[in-house]
């Protein structure tokens, strides 16, 4: 079996250990992606599902996994996302969304709706930004402020030129994962990971700076409610409107203190570094999995069985994240091959060989991750790792599982 996977990252690098632990070839780069000895393509971020890669490989009848551009959607913009919500009755907050160009026009209607509504307040880019083009806002001056310094200038790079306002919703985070083929589906241990750059949950947002599977916090009885209520108006949705959605869909969940769930934005990809924890997790092999997805059988294979216990990542960042950075700090740990075990794995996320030694090379740099018979034996295993590796600069959230 060769499988082809797209994507440097973490969570790339955690379906490759993940792959080669079940004897399959894996290839990165070494090969072309568009070679008919492919027996599966991999996607994994967001920005080659919005530039068309899954349909140009279903075209030449090449197997993969990963949805199509126009079903890709559901994550490249969130404010198609927001009104198919509307649209299905699936539940999220109330929204307005604005173009940056009429910027005089729009603020009038901002501060208009934020009269009322009712702090915190959200504002969010419409287009891809990395997991970055979030901002929380406690009052009017930093709505003002988020205004000028971050979206009337497109600061995060989206790829839009529209950007939202919602109301904040107030609850406990999740993260629902779904295989699905267009038919039928699969759902994953649900994770929660840690976004905010600062302990505490403190601090500008990022891709994500750590994650543990499974969550305690949602019940059998909730877990049939967002069945019900988010996953299957999902799904049918996407197919009733001629989009029917392969791959992995991530729903970030917020769950109120009712147990309501609301959905806070979909991903079209496997979420990073959630993605680590369910690989050191997943106890059946993968590529049947994928495979199956990508040819439209899912409902044939079993419910993919799972280790008892938990796991957890710690992702190690680079002084700056994620703001500016600077790159080519040497890694100082001790040989690596120590840390490589079932369970316990160090994944590369923004690393380089360069000469004999591996440099820094991104913003989130390592994804320290242990599987352990709890929640804190997990979380014990990951931080004495992560206390034996370092670089100028390096830093890390000490509270990730508490």
């Amino acid at each position: 079996m060769k499988v082809f996977v797209v994507g440097n990252g973490g969570r790339e690098d955690s379906i490759c250990w993940k792959l080669r632990r079940e004897d399959v070839e894996v290839f990165k780069s070494s090969e072309s992606i568009f070679s008919e000895n492919n027996d599966l393509v991999i996607i994994g971020p967001e920005a080659p599902i919005a530039e068309g890669l899954v349909d140009e490989l279903e075209s030449k009848d090449i197997p993969v996994f990963g949805p199509t551009k126009l079903a890709g959607q559901l994550e490249t913009s969130k404010v198609w996302a927001k009104h198919f919500m509307q649209r299905h009755d699936i539940p999220t907050s109330n929204f307005r969304f604005l173009k940056r160009k009429h910027s005089k026009w729009n603020y009038t209607i901002i501060s208009n709706y934020i009269i009322s509504r009712q702090y915190p307040i959200v504002i969010k880019e419409d287009g891809l930004c990395g997991g970055k083009g979030v901002v929380v806002c406690k009052d009017r001056l930093e709505v003002e402020t988020a205004l000028t310094e971050n979206f009337s200038i497109n600061k995060f790079n989206s790829s839009s030129d529209n950007f939202l306002i919602e109301d904040f919703v107030e609850g406990v985070e999740a993260s629902c994962f779904v295989l699905t083929d267009g038919k039928d589906y699969k759902i994953l241990p649900y994770c929660q990971d840690h976004k905010p750059v600062g302990e505490g949950n403190t601090g500008p947002n990022t891709g994500g700076m750590g994650a543990f599977c499974p969550t305690s916090r949602i019940t059998e009885k909730l877990k049939k409610k967002i069945e019900k209520e988010i996953v299957i108006p999902t799904l049918d949705g996407m197919r009733e409107e001629g989009l029917p959605y392969k791959g992995v869909l991530y729903i970030g969940l917020m769950i109120k203190e009712d147990g309501s769930p609301y959905v806070i934005e979909y991903n079209v990809r496997f979420g990073d570094p959630e993605c680590q924890v369910l690989m050191m997790l997943l106890k059946s092999e993968l590529y049947p999995l994928l495979k199956s997805v990508a040819e439209g059988n899912l409902g044939e294979q079993p419910d993919p069985e799972f280790y008892d216990g938990s796991a957890l990542t710690v992702v190690m960042c680079s002084e700056g994240y994620p703001g500016e950075y600077e790159k080519g700090h040497e890694i100082d740990w001790e040989n690596q091959i120590h840390f490589s075990t079932p369970d316990m794995q160090v994944f590369h996320a923004g690393i380089k060989w360069e000469g004999d030694r591996y440099v820094t090379d991104g913003g989130r740099v390592l994804n320290v991750t242990a599987r352990g018979s709890s929640l804190e034996d997990a979380r014990e295993r990951a931080y004495k790792t992560v206390e034996r590796i370092s670089w100028k600069g390096s830093f890390y959230r000490n509270d990730i599982g508490q």
